[in-house]
């Protein structure tokens, strides 16, 4: 019993040792190079270079950004109007710059396990880095009824673009993320309202 328990002390300890040892990187930059006083004296002596010729992607990026659900009036306590607001935002570096009539951000509205319709949407030209773009549906909802607070439908924000935007010759309408351009949300969340 003796001997086991040294054994597990001894596996700990290196355990430890490892795990320590294995997670020191290294100095990043030449402390050399650094003016005044170092916070770690034991870089002294160590010869590590500077990271040097980093280059940060400058890029559009207009993105389904969020999906909002409010109760615009209630008629009873668990139906009334609700609205639904999707939000696009360049969430990029760099202007979106295109032309008219290129790209929309579109919502859908679709059944538990049937197929979307569009509901809204809207058509935008110029995004500035962090500029959104709005698109917003109101129907009627009732959170107890089979149909929504049953069965809620989910709502999906898409960003869409003209088939040929990418071969027009304009790197400023060059979406630099494609996988950003949809958001869904269920309508189960409407119905958290109404509770």
């Amino acid at each position: 019993m003796k001997r086991l328990s040294s054994l597990v002390v001894l596996v700990g300890a290196l355990s430890v040792f490892f795990f320590v040892s294995s997670s020191f990187a290294g100095p990043v930059v030449d402390s050399s190079k650094l003016k005044g006083s170092t916070i770690n004296k034991n870089l002294k002596g160590v010869n590590a270079r500077p990271i040097k010729n980093i280059k940060v992607l400058t890029c559009p990026d207009p993105a389904a950004d969020v999906i909002d659900f409010w109760i615009v009036n209630r008629g009873t306590q668990f139906a009334g109007t609700v609205e639904i607001k999707g939000t696009v935002k360049n969430v990029g570096t760099a202007s979106y710059e295109s032309r008219a009539n290129q790209q929309m951000a579109q919502l859908y509205e679709a059944p538990l396990g049937g197929a979307g319709r569009l509901v809204a949407s809207q058509s935008f030209q110029n995004l500035t880095a962090g500029q959104t773009v709005t698109v917003s549906y109101s129907r009627q909802w009732n959170a107890s009824s089979p149909s929504e607070g049953e069965f809620p439908p989910n709502y999906r924000l898409l960003v869409v673009y003209d088939p040929d935007i990418s071969m027009d010759g304009n790197a400023k309408n060059d979406d630099c993320n494609g996988v950003n351009n949809q958001k869904e949300r269920s309508g189960a969340d409407i119905n958290a309202l109404f509770r």
